[in-house]
């Protein structure tokens, strides 16, 4: 069991993840697109929220998550950090 729950990340995820999960594994705007398998120009205006954040693009981005090999604790991290910034008034 302890497998399925480090495989799984359950919590929803919105565009704030995209930007450190690319950063997390060293990827540029357009490798991240490619595993993505979306336009780079979109990829751009959903790290911006420019473009909303629909259940395709969250499926996606879990997608590549899973194949990227990021962790539930990274994932866990990246959350924290986001909170963080949301309490002191960041972007």
């Amino acid at each position: 069991m302890l497998n399925n729950q480090s495989n799984s990340y359950n919590r929803p995820l919105d565009y704030r993840y995209i930007k450190f999960v690319r950063v997390a594994r060293n990827l540029t705007q357009q490798q991240l697109a490619d595993k993505m398998e979306i336009h780079v120009s979109d990829l751009s205006k959903l790290e911006k929220n420019i473009l909303p954040f629909s259940s395709h693009y969250e499926m996606k981005l879990r997608a590549v998550i899973r194949r990227l090999a990021i962790s539930r604790a990274e994932l866990d991290n990246i959350k924290a950090l986001l909170d963080a910034k949301e309490r002191r008034g960041y972007k």
